[in-house]
């Protein structure tokens, strides 16, 4: 016979908020309990003034569209939010943007940006380490015991982002517009000099991905839908993008389009959306938005879209 359970955590799917009660409890107050937090499946993030307990992260598509918890997800963020409200979205029936979206102020050869390796990083210390537990996140989600991972990082450097400690026999490929870069990254298996700009498709048969990541070059890109469609040719199905991105850009060679948007994420998280969703269209499935700003008010502000290909 059990008289009392001192704490009970009520939690939805969804989103993987609830309830937490404590002391003893009639059993139409439990059945309460479970209704309210059964119906916030269907609403946006609440505050606590709702009453739900928002424990850290949200449950977003992973391999195979698994339910995953990443908890470096600040699920008030109006990133998070809008994925929420968009999670019937259809996207546009026509390509919304004209060539001059992406143009830019210096249109000289990128190869003669990066032609001088670069150490900086484009990010600080917190969002780049907020990035890495994202990713060790998503790739939990593939991982069955220690089975080793195919993983393409694009637009890469010397810097990956990717966990430690990743399967024996895990598949490491970077590309990126500098090879000492490249070869200074030390958890690359293989490497390859590639301008997407130029040459938007990608040296890899199709299929052979579990994840393809992007950090940081998506405001970059004068040929996203092509470069879009190749992530999409080379994941496996059922495999993950995750495209994450700050509001730091070199102005001089991010397209007016991005510009125009730099000051909401909410925008450039739409952007990105919609790149996903003509590359090709119906080609990909759960299209989410996150906010992983490791300090919401302060640092460096850090978003990811992700998307699963379809089967």
């Amino acid at each position: 016979h059990i008289e009392s359970i001192p704490t009970l955590l009520v939690r939805e799917g969804e989103g993987a908020s609830g309830l937490l009660l404590e002391g003893v409890y009639e059993v139409d107050a439990l059945v309460d309990t479970i209704s309210r937090v059964d119906a916030a499946r269907a609403q946006p993030p609440l505050g606590d003034g709702f009453g739900l307990l928002m424990p850290p992260g949200v449950l977003l598509p992973g391999f195979a569209g698994r339910p995953t918890l990443i908890p470096t997800v600040d699920r008030l963020g109006g990133a998070s939010i809008s994925s929420v409200l968009l999670r019937d979205w259809t996207g546009p029936t026509e390509w919304p943007y004209a060539p001059a979206d992406f143009t830019r102020a210096d249109e000289s050869d990128d190869a003669l940006h990066y032609e001088k390796p670069n150490a900086a990083a484009h990010m600080d210390a917190d969002a780049r380490q907020a990035l890495t537990n994202t990713y060790a996140a998503f790739f939990r989600s593939a991982t069955e015991g220690a089975a080793p991972l195919a993983l393409l990082d694009t637009a890469s450097s010397w810097l990956h982002h990717y966990p430690n400690g990743l399967p024996n026999g895990t598949r490491v490929a970077v590309h990126g517009m500098n090879a000492e870069e490249l070869a200074a990254n030390h958890a690359a298996t293989e490497r390859n000099v590639v301008n997407l700009n130029y040459e938007p498709r990608l040296p890899y048969t199709n299929d052979s991905f579990d994840f393809v990541t992007n950090a940081a070059s998506v405001g970059y890109l004068t040929r996203p839908v092509e470069v879009f469609r190749e992530l999409h040719r080379v994941l496996k199905p059922g495999g993950v993008a995750i495209v994450s991105f700050s509001n730091r850009v070199f102005p001089d060679k991010a397209t007016r389009l991005w510009l125009s948007k730099m000051d909401e994420d909410v925008a450039l998280c739409s952007l990105v959306r919609t790149f996903f969703h003509f590359s090709p269209v119906g080609g990909w499935q759960n299209i989410s938005s996150a906010d992983i700003s490791p300090h919401p008010s302060q640092g460096d502000p850090l978003w990811i879209v992700t998307a699963v290909k379809s089967a």
